[in-house]
């Protein structure tokens, strides 16, 4: 139907086939009810099936009842912030409501993903599943006891997979946003399953790789959904296993006694095949598919002075002209405005108090317009400089959420009048309370509405350092993650936490959604003093190579750099320049130990597009001066070439290792093989 990829119904048997020439999901429809029958890797042959039948049903449609059916097709060749693709939508029509089953398909992708909907036009009073209390009595009858030829979901399923039984392992990632109170943003299980068909396994989180150890094969699950912390009506374990027979991915995010109006979103899921060894790069194509990342196909290098916490006394015109003529010296991209440009005066304000953190049109009805004392000719001079020297205007920005984002239509309109009046297309979108499911699906509809409105141009920096937000999962089609707020001042910012945090959440997300930060490490050095792995004890360069596979933030007021670190930020970026596009199109694979400031850690940088491989390599502080590291892949065939390094070092490459001999502590070479 649209290349590789397609969608078959029979209405007789009610048996659905989608897929491409990777992957095959087959689906069977009964009345009410719906259920995964197999996922089939069509390179391996490996099929996952087999077990008793898994029907689920939306629960605005009655058991007993005949919905009518309406399977639909079409071909999304443009859909701005995602690659094209095949769409599969069902819809299941009853007395009471609507259900929709919702699926993509990307071409030579072995990942499908699946959003389900529902809308409720009748009184449905619904009491939720309770579920047995499976604790072991130690009568071994009871072990082997079969209660039914079938099995009927928990109405908070999302996907449940037959899986036939066998020797498998499960990895699971649990991740961890509202990061001002968490610096540890990835924790990671494995567990071997017990076989047996009361074995039961629960885990938290987004991602869960099972894998069949004695065949290499791997079926994936992907929960995109808000993280466990913000995610709504939030019931039970996000994952559960019954032996090696059946998993099941948990917590539909809806309440289904309070259903707003409209088609309503379940939180969504994604299944997908492969070898283990390969399972986690097809992973990183269905993630870079489903979300294509910035649109000059390029990571970007941005400036936002509130890392120097001024707040939002620095900011006015003759400020931000000399913070344009540094980020042009700097190599930075894109220089935005933080909190401060508006008129309007917020909760984060320095210059006022009283200032508010939602209700900002009620507050002040020009609460959004430029504020003339700090910029009295308005935002023209900027752009115009701007423009001359090569360097984009982003802006911060508060959705409305007051009263579950009534405001969202305006807050559309004030984001499209900068868009237009200025050419202004990136976001920083912060301040975002998402408390209910009427208020995820409005700003949902915002984002949706700017994105179509401006054909994919404007770009959003989705901040998750606090609230309950999308976090790394959902709906993170529409832009990049603004990850962490780290301060001098504090003191909590540490360099190689940061490092840390870019290596760990690589694992699971493209490095290119993430925004991570550098700051000013001359200030506050007196609340270091005596602190092992103190900011000021590393070079600027080896700061910005920590975050380069990232978009590089510079959180600092650029102007208050030495220029002694301005020239060194300087010569990296201007090298980072020339590959920042190649490292955008490339899978990021964290190598060596995990950072703690005392290892030996890295990057692996896998872009197929044009087979060059770029290795990033650090000595934290530790001890010894040489490291061998392990490589995903051998290239010890490719000529290699040093790009940059902050201090001098020798390697040698044999097979899929390369030992590296650095000549002191905190510091990096940057390795091209093509």
């Amino acid at each position: 139907m649209f290349k590789d990829c397609y969608a078959f119904y029979d209405e007789n048997t009610g048996f659905i086939r989608l897929g491409n020439s990777k992957i095959e999901k087959v689906l069977q429809l009964r009345g009410s009810f719906i259920r995964t029958v197999s996922v089939k890797d069509l390179e391996t042959q490996k099929e996952w099936a087999g077990f008793k039948p898994l029907w689920q049903r939306c629960p605005v449609l009655e058991t007993n009842e005949k919905p009518s059916v309406s399977f639909k097709t079409d071909v999304i060749k443009n859909p701005y912030v995602m690659k094209p693709h095949l769409k599969v939508a069902i819809e299941l029509s009853g007395k009471s409501g609507i259900a929709w089953y919702e699926y993509l398909i990307f071409p030579e992708i072995s990942f499908i993903y699946n959003q389900n909907f529902v809308s409720k036009s009748g009184e449905i009073e619904f009491v939720y599943d309770k579920k047995l209390d499976e604790k072991p009595t130690g009568i071994e009858e009871e072990q082997v006891r079969v209660n039914a030829s079938e099995i009927y979901c928990d109405v908070d399923t999302l996907d449940a997979i037959p899986l036939g039984g066998g020797h498998i392992n499960v990895n699971s990632f649990k991740l961890y946003d509202k990061t001002d109170y968490n610096d540890m943003l990835v924790e990671q299980q494995s567990a071997t399953v017990y076989t047996f068909r009361n074995g039961d396994l629960k885990r938290d989180g987004n991602v869960f790789c099972i894998n069949d150890y004695t065949s290499d094969n791997s079926i994936m699950l992907i929960k995109h959904s808000p993280t466990e912390s913000s995610a709504l009506n939030r019931r039970g374990p996000d994952f559960t296993m019954q032996g090696s027979l059946y998993a099941t991915l948990y917590g539909t995010g809806v309440d289904f006694n309070d259903i707003p109006e409209g088609k309503v979103p379940y939180y969504a899921s994604a299944v997908g095949v492969g070898k283990t060894e390969d399972i986690y790069e097809e992973m990183w194509r269905y993630n870079t598919a489903f979300c294509t990342d910035d649109p000059r196909g390029s990571l970007f290098i941005m400036s936002n002075t509130w890392g120097d916490r001024s707040q939002d006394m620095a900011v006015c015109e003759s400020f931000m002209m000399r913070e344009l003529d540094r980020a042009k010296q700097m190599g930075v991209d894109i220089i935005q405005i933080d909190d401060g440009w508006e008129s309007g005066i917020t909760a984060n304000s320095r210059r006022k108090s009283g200032g508010v953190w939602e209700g900002f049109y009620a507050d002040d009805s020009d609460f959004w317009r430029v504020n003339t004392e700090r910029f009295p000719n308005g935002l023209e001079p900027l752009l115009e400089k701007a423009k001359s020297l090569g360097v984009e205007m982003g802006l911060w920005f508060g959705p409305d959420s007051v009263n579950d984002f009534a405001n969202y239509k305006k807050d559309i309109e004030t984001l499209m009048n900068f868009y237009n009046t200025y050419g202004i297309r990136y976001f920083k979108l912060d301040g975002v309370k998402i408390r209910s499911k009427l208020g995820e699906m409005r700003f949902i509809e915002m984002l949706t509405e700017l994105t179509n409105l401006t054909k994919g141009d404007m770009r959003f920096n989705l901040d998750v350092t606090a609230e309950d937000r999308f976090g790394y999962m959902y709906q993170s089609q529409f832009g990049s993650l603004f990850v962490e707020n780290r301060y001098t001042d504090y003191p909590n910012y540490f360099p190689h936490n940061t490092f840390k945090n870019v290596w760990n959440l690589a694992h699971v997300i493209p490095t290119r959604r993430l925004q991570m930060e550098l700051l000013n490490t001359r200030r506050n050095t007196d609340r270091y003093e005596g602190v092992l792995f103190a900011p000021n004890t590393y070079s600027p360069d080896y700061l910005f190579a920590t975050v380069m596979v990232a978009n590089p933030l510079f959180w600092m007021e650029m102007t208050n750099l030495t220029e002694e670190d301005a020239e060194n930020l300087a010569n990296i970026s201007a090298v980072y320049k020339d590959y920042k596009a190649e490292l955008f199109h490339s899978r990021v694979v964290p190598i060596g130990n995990c950072p703690d400031g005392m290892n030996f850690s890295g990057y692996f940088c896998d872009c197929s597009d044009t087979k060059t491989y770029n290795l990033i390599l650090f000595r934290e502080a530790a001890k010894g001066d040489t490291f061998t590291f392990e490589l995903p892949k051998d290239i010890s065939h490719l000529k290699g070439e040093v790009i940059y390094q902050n201090a001098n070092s020798e390697y040698n490459i044999n097979g899929k290792q390369i030992t590296i001999k650095f000549s002191q502590k905190r510091s990096f070479v940057w390795l091209r093989f093509s």
